[in-house]
């Protein structure tokens, strides 16, 4: 920016240079410490002015002093930041210095006032030092050219009055090499100025340019002159339209502001432009001065300077200042549409000990790859921000959702953060890295607040809570319903029953189509300490929601698998069933954690089965099929539960390598009156008879049941209430044996 300042000042140009002094900058603020940072980072290119109230500020331009910039602090006694500068604007003398703030406030609204009262700029706190010299010479610069553009249109304007007293004459004569020397003056001026100059009559047609012109725009001389301005200067901006700046200037003569306009070859630019009317004596328009330069390295630093106040630069993620904006959108949307969303703050374990292990060079890597991760993780609308270090948020766009589901979505989002990690980080020739997070959770709205500052905080005291409980992941408490907080609960509490042994192993029988035991069907219970015996449905659909399944299922097939590996000679020759989570198999590693599981039992691979429902057809069929056939490949065998409830093609179907189809019990119990359910069943056996599987028929629960398989679906396997209910494991070899 310095080097922009300095060929700012070698230009040629009529009036004085931009900046033979330093430029001055008041900085008004009510905290010494921020007045001796500032003044110490700007003075050697800087005169700096003082003030520690707005009111002492007010009284030095009064009196005269004229800064070319001010920095002024928002949050002040007596008189704020914003009543001062709404002052400034609206005084003549003085509304031309831009004011920048300075602000540890970051919410939308601060801003939106901040630029309503005329700011062109904020500086956050805590300051950063480059950020400060580079914006104020950005603005100094901007400043000082627009000075410069206005100087020089009113020299322009007052020699093309002139002028034109003459008729025109003189500027004719110019170009004839017949000018005067008052009239060289002019040519001089208008020819070799660095700024791109067009005169029009009062019609908006082009009588004259300058070279710069032409370097600028691209448009010769000869395309310019003579054609209608609104032509050629095709501004980007539809808003700023010809007619809303001819009616300024009606009634103020001069205009000035920045535009983007195109150039010949179609290229958008920004442009700082004044405009002046020349008028005759009797008050007549004669002619319009258009004095513009091309602002793109100054809107490039712009950018970057935008980029490094919003932007973290290792990831390109918005940091913590902006999410907490993009945070307070998210919130109002919730707050007035009657949605909600979810807030999260996770982090990567042990970050420090890579740091200090590796080196920070392979910490910006690990930094990279985790934000590429999660980016892929979330969806294309939920905000990610790097807050600080390895600390990342994420608010999920916000959705007409109740808070449990919410929740819910939360934690699949979590779940995928945490099969993205799954895969090692490479990192040189050290080889590869694994990498695992913690996250905290919170839901919105709440009653207590819809603060964006609140409600990031409330995430990030989950996310303590999680790191101090040693979980993967918890949820603010104040956030929570009544149904989350008893998920919460449960995850808590079948982590510990796990561990305790708490899972308590039940059967269900299944027969042959002529009623001899053919196998059994394996059902959990958890023998909670405080609620006693509690049914599946109240704990697994609260571990399908988390990983927790994953854990549960192997604690159940290694626990299964080994006491039927201790059960007497007879219990060997019974085919075992054991159910499998979509969620379960989806897992990188499940096809070699289940036959490990298997092989350390010592239980026949032949005799065991895995039940899957139709869901693990939803993603990628082919890596099912993959691990579905190592397995069976080692000896053990598939079925589809439920089949007829879900949404897989027969094509699909046909691709899975499965011994096994289980007509689902709903339409068993139905098939006695509905013809619909009873075609179903029907549809089911024909359909496992074409793949040449066996067909089990669930929700045997009566006499009439068992006798309509038996009479129209005599090949068909049984399973329900009519042979027996589920009995804990052992006792139901016993009672089998007799």
């Amino acid at each position: 920016m310095s080097d922009l300042l300095s060929k700012l000042d070698r230009d040629d140009s009529i009036g004085t240079r931009l900046f033979q002094v330093k430029p001055k900058i008041m900085v008004v603020d009510d905290e010494p410490t921020n007045i001796r940072v500032l003044s110490d980072a700007l003075k050697n290119d800087h005169d700096i002015i003082v003030a520690t109230s707005a009111k002492q500020a007010l009284g030095l331009l009064d009196r005269g002093e004229r800064p070319h910039l001010l920095l002024l602090d928002i949050m002040m006694p007596d008189m704020d930041g914003l009543e001062m500068c709404r002052r400034l604007k609206k005084r003549q003398e003085l509304q031309h210095i831009p004011v920048i703030f300075i602000t540890a406030l970051i919410d939308t609204d601060t801003e939106e006032k901040g630029f309503e009262a005329g700011a062109v700029d904020f500086i956050r706190k805590p300051i950063s030092l480059p950020s400060v010299r580079a914006r104020v010479r950005t603005h100094i610069s901007l400043k000082g050219m627009l000075d410069h553009m206005v100087e020089l249109n009113q020299t322009l304007s007052e020699r093309l009055h002139q002028l034109d007293q003459l008729n025109w004459r003189l500027m004719q004569e110019q170009k004839r090499g017949r000018a005067a020397d008052s009239g060289n003056l002019y040519e001089q001026a208008f020819m070799s100025t660095s700024e791109g100059i067009a005169v029009l009559d009062n019609e908006g047609k082009i009588t004259a340019v300058n070279p710069s012109y032409s370097r600028i725009t691209g448009y010769s001389e000869a395309e310019a002159l003579g054609r209608y301005h609104d032509v050629l200067d095709v501004r980007v901006d539809k808003r700023l339209n010809s007619t809303s700046i001819l009616d300024y200037l009606g009634v103020h003569n001069h205009w000035s502001g920045e535009i983007y306009n195109r150039r010949r070859n179609g290229e958008v630019y920004p442009e700082l432009r004044t405009i002046s009317t020349i008028r005759a004596d009797d008050d007549r328009v004669t002619h319009y001065v258009t004095v513009f330069n091309d602002i793109t390295s100054l809107k490039e630093t712009e950018q970057r300077l935008e980029e490094l106040t919003w932007r973290d630069p290792v990831t390109g993620f918005p940091n913590r200042a902006l999410f907490l904006d993009q945070l307070s959108t998210v919130l109002k949307l919730c707050h007035h549409g009657g949605m909600a969303t979810a807030v999260i703050v996770v982090d990567i374990n042990n970050f420090r000990y890579i740091n200090e292990t590796f080196g920070f060079d392979c910490g910006d890597i690990v930094i990279q790859t985790f934000a590429e991760r999660l980016r892929n993780a979330c969806h294309e609308d939920d905000s990610i921000a790097r807050l600080s270090g390895d600390e990342f948020g994420i608010v999920l766009a916000p959705k007409q959702w109740t808070l449990d589901e919410a929740y819910r979505i939360a934690l699949q989002l979590f779940g995928r953060i945490q099969e993205a990690l799954r895969e090692p980080v490479p990192y040189r020739s050290e080889g590869a890295l694994t990498i695992e997070a913690t996250g905290g959770i919170a839901l919105y709205p709440t009653e207590s607040s819809d603060m964006p500052s609140l409600a990031l905080r409330h995430a990030e005291t989950a996310h303590r809570n999680a790191k101090d409980s040693n979980r993967a992941v918890a949820v603010f408490e104040d956030s929570m319903s009544e149904n989350i907080r008893r998920q919460v609960a449960v995850e808590s509490e079948l982590a510990r029953a796990i561990t305790e042994n708490e899972i308590a192993m039940y059967a269900q029988s299944q027969h042959s189509p002529d009623r001899e035991l053919a196998g059994i069907e394996l059902l959990v219970r958890w023998d909670h300490p405080e609620r006693g015996l509690l049914g599946p449905g109240e704990f697994i659909p609260f571990a399908e929601r988390t990983r927790q399944i994953v854990a549960l299922e192997r604690h159940i097939v290694r626990v299964c698998l080994g006491m039927l590996a201790q059960m007497r000679a007879d219990s060997r020759k019974l085919r075992c069933s054991i159910n499998i989570s979509a969620k379960h198999m989806a897992e990188e590693d499940f096809a070699e954690a289940i036959l490990g599981l298997v092989a350390d039992s010592g239980y026949p691979p032949a005799l065991i089965t895995f039940e899957l429902t139709e869901s693990v057809m939803v993603k990628d069929v082919d890596a099912v099929v993959e691990k579905m056939e190592k397995i069976r490949n080692f000896g053990c065998t598939f079925s589809l539960d439920d089949f007829g409830t879900g949404y897989s093609s027969l094509s699909q179907l046909r691709r899975l390598p499965i011994s096994e189809i289980k007509i689902d019990r709903s339409f068993v119990l139905s098939a006695l009156n509905d013809s619909t359910s009873a075609d179903i069943v029907d549809m089911v056996k024909r359909i496992g008879e074409s793949m040449n599987v066996r067909v089990v028929a669930e929700g045997v629960e009566t006499q009439e049941h068992a006798d309509f398989l038996k009479t129209h679906h005599p090949g068909v396997y049984l399973q329900g209430y009519f042979f027996g209910r589920p009995a804990p494991l052992w006792t139901f070899f016993v009672e089998k044996s007799h």
